[in-house]
């Protein structure tokens, strides 16, 4: 019976590798991302990989449902368009690992893979649409609606981190625009506010920002506040044009916990549409580092048709 799913979460340095039975996962583990040589050996160690822990479980390929994998850049139904990260341009992933393998594969953004994982194991609630953000040393994202991931035409929706910004400054994004959310609303933004409020380089992580506010630093203060509201203004454009059930925040500056997810709620309020406003589900992803293996796993089921859209 064909009821085994491989998840796969490909990261800079290592990639997340799960074994599920249906909707149970069962098995996890992780591999060295080797991205040597424009990364052209990662597609056989991931099947070298599978096959060696099909065989360790005593399981058949001809048992597996499917293969799910996410992906560091833009992806569309066969093709990873690019992942810098990887050295990857126009790689058609999904044949390789199908004509390898012989079972159904699918590809999607990493970020869209956590969102998913968020919508099937993340929360009790059975929404279907939701907005997730990843707050870390970027800001990335993926937005459902009706149960299904958006990709868009360019395979670049959910791109939150790339909304543009009226500011006083300019900061260069690490797309080549200037201003993007990224620049100002992720943990790379936060050290760099915090370090020109305070006029010298004090800070080397957002955790010693938090510490610093704690103890009632002024700079420290008016970092979290200039950093949330930035977030809440893109975010809350967001919401309130597609008026989801709930909005999820992940990442490593959401880690720590009621410090930034309080200030950001509260100004949240003032952006969002007032039917909206009091309405909107808001929590902190649940899932961490396992939320792209879940997603993934989930995306297969999806296009098999063994849950309902």
């Amino acid at each position: 019976m064909r009821d085994k799913i491989i998840g796969v979460d490909i990261g800079g340095t290592t990639i997340k590798m799960a074994l599920f039975n249906n909707d149970q996962l069962i098995d996890k583990w992780v591999i060295p991302t080797l991205i040597d040589n424009n990364g052209e050996s990662i597609p056989q160690d991931l099947i070298q990989s599978i096959r060696t822990k099909m065989a360790e479980r005593g399981f058949s390929l001809a048992e597996l449902l499917g293969i799910g994998i996410g992906v560091p850049g833009p992806v569309n139904d066969t093709t990873v368009k690019r992942a810098v990260n990887l050295g990857w341009k126009n790689l058609p992933l999904k044949k390789i690992i199908e004509d390898e393998l012989q079972t159904v594969v699918t590809v999607l953004n990493d970020a869209n893979a956590a969102a998913l994982g968020e919508l099937w194991q993340g929360s009790a609630e059975q929404y279907k649409n939701i907005v997730f953000a990843t707050v870390g040393t970027g800001v990335g994202g993926g937005i459902i609606v009706d149960g299904k991931i958006l990709n868009g035409k360019n395979a670049s929706a959910g791109e939150i981190g790339h909304i543009p910004l009226k500011t006083s400054e300019a900061r260069i994004c690490g797309c080549g625009n200037t201003n993007c959310l990224e620049c100002y609303g992720s943990a790379t933004g936060m050290i760099q506010t915090m370090n020109q409020l305070s006029g010298f380089e004090r800070v080397e992580n957002t955790k010693e920002i938090f510490a610093l506010a704690e103890l009632g630093n002024p700079a420290a203060k008016q970092t979290i506040q200039e950093t949330v509201d930035y977030l809440a203004q893109a975010f809350a454009g967001i919401l309130n044009t597609l008026d989801p059930e709930e909005l999820v925040i992940g990442g490593g500056v959401s880690e720590a916990g009621p410090a930034f997810l309080a200030p950001l709620e509260q100004a949240l309020e003032q952006y969002l549409f007032p039917e909206i406003r009091n309405q909107l589900e808001i929590r902190k992803a649940l899932l961490g580092n396992d939320a792209g293996i879940y997603g993934t796993a989930y995306h297969v089921l999806q296009c098999t048709g063994c849950v309902a859209e």
